[in-house]
Formats: C-alpha cells, sequence, structure tokens
C-alpha cells in the first residue's frame, strides 16, 4: 500500500470523482437533472440527480420511478426522512447526504443500505458520532466521505466499515482525530486513507505507514 503510506505521510488532499467508479457509458454522456419535476417527465433518460439544497423535508416517492439512477445529491438539504421507494433504485451508486443534520441516519440507512449496487457514499458535516450499522450490507461500497464529523467514534467506523469488506476510500479529515486504532488493518482493501487536518502526530503516521 505504497499510495496509501504517501497520502498518510504528505496529507495530500485528492477528491475521487463518480467517474473513478461509475464506467457506465450512459451515465458519463448523461445530462444531469436539477429537479425532480423534469427529471419525471423523461425518466427512462435519469442517470444523474442533483437535488442540492432540497427545500422540502421529505423527498417525493416519486424518485422510486427513476429505474436508470445512478448518481443522486441531496446534500445541504432540510430532509428529515428518504422515503422507502429510494431503496428500488437499483442502479444506484452514489449518493450525497453531507450537511444533511436534520435527517435521521440510521432511518435513511434502512432505505439506502437496500441499493445493492452503491459504490460511493458521502455523509460529510453530519454531526454524526457512529455511522449506522446497516452500511455493512453495502458489499459494494468503495469510497466513503465522513469528514467534518468531529467526535466520530473512528472504531465503531472501522468495525462497521470491515464488515461492508470493500471500502477503497476512506474520508476522515477534520475530525479531531488524533489516534488511528490498529484495528485500521481490518479494511483489507483500503487504498486511501485522508487525515487532513487532524491533529495527528509523526510517531501517529509512523506506526500507521508500519501497520498498512
Amino acid at each position: 500500500m505504497i499510495r496509501l503510506s504517501i497520502l498518510l505521510l504528505f496529507l495530500i488532499i485528492k477528491q475521487a470523482g463518480a467517474q473513478e467508479f461509475i464506467t457506465n457509458k450512459k451515465f458519463q454522456e448523461a445530462k444531469e437533472y436539477r429537479s425532480l419535476k423534469d427529471a419525471l417527465e423523461e425518466p427512462k433518460k435519469v442517470y444523474k440527480l442533483n437535488l442540492k439544497r432540497f427545500s422540502q423535508s421529505v423527498v417525493p416517492p416519486e424518485i422510486g420511478k427513476l429505474k436508470n439512477l445512478m448518481k443522486l445529491e441531496l446534500n445541504s438539504n432540510q430532509l428529515r426522512n428518504l422515503p422507502q421507494e429510494l431503496s428500488r433504485l437499483k442502479k444506484l451508486q452514489y449518493l450525497d447526504l453531507s450537511y444533511s443534520r436534520h435527517l435521521d441516519m440510521n432511518r435513511a440507512a434502512d432505505v439506502y443500505s437496500r441499493c445493492s449496487k452503491l459504490t460511493y457514499l458521502i455523509l460529510a458535516d453530519n454531526q454524526i458520532k457512529q455511522i449506522p450499522n446497516q452500511i455493512a450490507n453495502l458489499k459494494n461500497l468503495k469510497y466513503i466521505d465522513l469528514s467534518y464529523n468531529r467526535g466520530i467514534n473512528i472504531k465503531q467506523v472501522i468495525s462497521v466499515l470491515a464488515k461492508a469488506g470493500n471500502i477503497r476510500v476512506l474520508i476522515l479529515a477534520d475530525n479531531n482525530l488524533s489516534e488511528i486504532p490498529e484495528s485500521i488493518k481490518e479494511l483489507k482493501n483500503l487504498k486511501e486513507l485522508h487525515l487532513q487536518y487532524n491533529p495527528i502526530s509523526e510517531d501517529v503516521k509512523k506506526k500507521l505507514q508500519e501497520l498498512l
């Protein structure tokens, strides 16, 4: 894991895009819809939907009609729950729920954890202390962003992600972490560990390099 060691040593910032994991040609070429109303007018053509700053507290259940949807952005919103119909999006690979502080994270996970192809999950800046245990069911999950969740229980995070089994990129930037437990080595497929803006000492960095 040479690449991982370099990231730890120099704290390089790298943001992987959805394209890194989603190689579907139709997705690459698809238009990004910015309203659910427009998307529902031609549901079969919708691969990307950006509902950033969605002003309602609930996403309408009609979102379940977007059978080809692969990327859904719901960040910076006032949502409290996700509709059960979202679990019908069997092609969904990318879900952004960052800065969704009103959202019940456990109830939301009950929904999106049934999207078996989910590869890319962003839960940044949600004041999370523990991640939902249901994330362990996402066996295709490769990238998870948990940055800006100060006070997050890193041991619990690693335990859940180890059960998911396929994490390659783990973002933990600005979480006020001073230690990373040895259990990090349980993430067997980890390629990138982002620890920018955490008070991690040189001794801890060295220990991590030895572990990984």
